[in-house]
């Protein structure tokens, strides 16, 4: 924004998200419409490769029609520069980079959440970087709420995607968590067993009902958590008049929220030295263990 302004920083932007935005609309396409479209999934359109830079360019016929939704839409945002459309866009981003990050275990949760904490703090208090670039580019890069309309300009109230997914990720591994924790290994692993022999199984079955009626303390109390800190950093900002670090608030409070609620159910340490890897792929004595 500096050496080339802002214009050329928002169109540059917008294009990139015009066609990376096809992975979302495909992700969200094919969570509603399941496999109806597989068969324009299958064989590749557009397929060319720059060694240079070692990119790889490969479509399906679904990959093209998911791009031009995506640009239909991007050109749509253009014309209307509606905050309505702009946080429909966003949140569609949100969903879409939830379902892609994963983090494997709490200690990687903290880690980056407090080390985020810092940067956000540093980033809007130490330089004016962060206000710059939220304020000076108009794109789906953040959700805009409408908090006075007497000038000229309605002016806004503004939350970085990074705001949402951040946390988000962290809200994702404690549901995660809750899950896995409900699950029987031995009776898992003896419904895969059936179906090695080739025997009637309801593996899925009984991993559906844990997911629905699971105990969801961990991920309830985080939400709270993060709900709490959401309105702390408003009735601040709004007090101050001055942008806030969301993660200053964001940060403890989902931390303290999934701390203090493993101190009450007497799983700290368990939640400690949870990993999601060590699940999905036992060792040897694991595996014996559970045989």
């Amino acid at each position: 924004m500096q050496y080339f302004g802002k214009d050329v920083v928002n169109y540059l932007l917008m294009f990139y998200i015009a066609l990376g935005g096809t992975v979302g609309v495909k992700s969200l396409v094919t969570s509603f419409m399941g496999n109806r479209f597989d068969e324009y999934d299958k064989d590749l359109v557009i397929e060319f490769a720059i060694k240079k830079i070692d990119l790889e360019i490969e479509m399906t016929k679904f990959d093209i029609g998911c791009c031009i939704i995506s640009c239909f839409q991007m050109i749509l945002y253009v014309i209307w520069k509606s905050w309505i459309y702009n946080n429909i866009l966003a949140l569609i981003f949100c969903i879409n980079a939830l379902q892609s990050m994963f983090i494997g275990n709490f200690k990687n949760g903290f880690t980056l959440l407090i080390l985020l904490f810092f940067y956000d703090i540093f980033f809007v208090f130490g330089t004016d970087v962060m206000l710059t670039v939220a304020k000076g580019i108009n794109a789906p890069i953040k959700l805009m709420f409408p908090k006075d309309y007497s000038g000229e300009k309605p002016q806004f109230s503004i939350l970085g995607l990074g705001d949402i997914v951040i946390p988000g990720i962290f809200v994702s591994l404690c549901l995660r968590y809750d899950f896995i924790k409900s699950l029987n290994a031995k009776y898992i692993a003896g419904q895969l067993k059936k179906e090695e022999k080739g025997e009637d199984a309801d593996t899925m079955k009984y991993l559906c009902k844990q997911a629905i009626n699971c105990s969801k303390s961990y991920f309830w109390a985080t939400n709270v958590g993060y709900l709490l800190a959401i309105i702390v950093t408003i009735v601040i900002m709004l007090v101050f008049d001055h942008g806030q670090p969301a993660l200053l608030y964001l940060v403890p409070g989902c931390l303290l929220a999934v701390i203090g609620t493993s101190l009450y159910k007497g799983e700290f340490n368990d939640m400690w030295e949870f990993n999601e890897e060590e699940f999905v792929t036992p060792s040897e004595e694991e595996q014996e263990k559970i045989n």
